[in-house]
């Protein structure tokens, strides 16, 4: 019976992790629109780092072939972004730094302090990952006079250093939705309790394949394979795949290093469903009807990314009044030519803020954005009407470019290109946690019994 369960066919999923829905596919690449009355006042960037190694070996004493010590690249152990990894966003902020300083003239091509803000979670590879971008974003500046060491010998040839700042991880709540929170966990509870949950995990092959996973890899010492740890089975089983080379093997040879896995029919792909299923439950998208009273298609998003988007959203307000009334004293000094924010971060981070917003089903349908994934969110002021808007932008990987996803955010126009900022108020309101993040973390979500 278990045989016969593995081998059914399911929908093929690419790996490592996602797919895009052919309606985004088909999007028009977003290049702007030069000599538009609309007027680009401000952007904000959010990117899932860049190509890294596994962050922990296979489960189970004896099953993974390789150990920390393998990995040596990116300083070496796990976890740690890849050259690959550093190139993926270099391009991806080549693109940033087109946009903004090329079709739009947000920045100068010349780094300017008061005009950009970035921040990282505390992880080597975001940090690492947002020093790439921004050497990419400013690849093209030719005058650094008065930027640099002038009698410096070897000093990378016009290349500044931007500051990237950073917060304790597990306060990290716009970076890190998986940041320490009571209610959270307490609301987490509720769903792997839940009928949608319980029922997903006695599904006949999803139960099959995490029997399977669990045997073969020794795991059963140690617990088992399961819908909630299966993101680490799957993430080390990849980067080792897209890694064999510096592992000192083949393509070829990577699959035969785990027969059990690679060339057990539908394995792989009944993985990738089941770490897709896994993040829908975590982003509170399988419960359509709530659990126990409790909406988890809000709190979860709330707790997941509403510190994010409330980020973005007070940066945008800052920028706004500043721009509308620049010499006013109320005009913050931090606001008053800032021009970019960016935030280097993670999968579950680029996940989270993409459901918030409503656009994920669309443009992620399974699964967690790829390498070096980018969200945009930017602010427009009509300059005939001066009424305010936005546009939520979307890129998958270094290789995609920017399209436009404003049409699939909750509530924004299904037709029209921008969309009013009062809708991002609207979505701030509902999804910021009131009266903080602290605050709301600490209350529990059901009354205690």
């Amino acid at each position: 019976m278990l045989l016969s369960l593995l081998f059914l066919v399911v929908p093929a999923l690419s790996l490592p992790y996602s797919q895009r829905e052919a309606n985004y596919r088909a999007l028009p690449d977003d290049v702007g629109a030069p000599g538009s009355k609309m007027k680009l006042v401000f952007a904000n960037a959010v990117w899932r780092h860049g190509d890294r190694s596994p962050e922990q070996p296979l489960p189970g004493e004896g099953t993974d072939k390789f150990g920390e010590k393998d990995w040596t690249f990116g300083g070496g152990g796990y976890g740690e972004l890849s050259p690959a990894g550093m190139n993926q966003q270099y391009i991806v902020g080549g693109k940033i730094g087109d946009r903004y300083m090329n079709q739009f003239n947000l920045l100068t091509p010349r780094y300017r302090s008061a005009e950009i803000y970035v921040r990282s979670t505390d992880y080597n590879r975001t940090l690492i990952s947002a020093y790439s971008n921004l050497a990419g974003m400013y690849a093209g500046t030719e005058k650094t006079d008065g930027d640099l060491p002038s009698d410096v010998n070897g000093w990378p040839t016009a290349w500044v250093p931007i500051p990237v700042h950073t917060v304790v991880n597990k306060h990290d709540y716009a970076g890190n939705p998986d940041a320490d929170c009571k209610r959270k966990s307490q609301v987490k509870q509720l769903i792997l309790n839940s009928d949608e949950f319980i029922k997903y995990n006695n599904d006949p092959q999803v139960k099959a394949t995490l029997d399977y996973l669990t045997e073969q890899s020794s795991q059963k010492s140690q617990g088992t394979v399961s819908i909630q740890n299966a993101y680490w089975f799957q993430d080390t089983m990849v980067c080792e795949d897209l890694h064999s080379e510096d592992l000192g093997g083949t393509n070829t040879e990577a699959k035969n290093w785990y027969p059990w896995f690679w060339n057990a029919g539908s394995i792989p792909d009944m993985l990738n469903n089941i770490v897709g299923k896994a993040l829908d439950f975590q982003d509170g998208l399988a419960n359509p009807n709530g659990v126990q009273g409790i909406d988890v298609s809000i709190e979860m998003p709330r707790m997941r990314a509403g510190e994010t988007i409330g980020t973005i959203y007070d940066m945008i307000q800052g920028a706004l009044y500043c721009y509308r009334d620049a010499d006013n004293s109320s005009c913050r000094k931090f606001y008053k030519k800032r021009r970019y924010f960016a935030l280097s971060a993670h999968d579950k981070t680029v996940a989270a803020l993409l459901t918030l917003l409503g656009v994920k089903k669309y443009v992620i349908p399974l699964g967690y954005p790829d390498y070096a994934a980018a969200t945009l969110i930017e602010l427009y002021v009509n300059e005939e009407t001066t009424e305010e808007y936005f546009k939520v932008l979307y890129l998958s990987g270094p290789d995609d470019n920017f399209k436009s996803v404003t049409n699939y955010v909750r509530g924004c126009p299904l037709t029209e290109e921008f969309c009013p900022l009062s809708v991002l108020k609207d979505i701030v309101d509902v999804y910021v946690p009131k009266p903080d993040m602290d605050t709301y973390c600490n209350t529990d979500v059901l009354p205690l019994q």
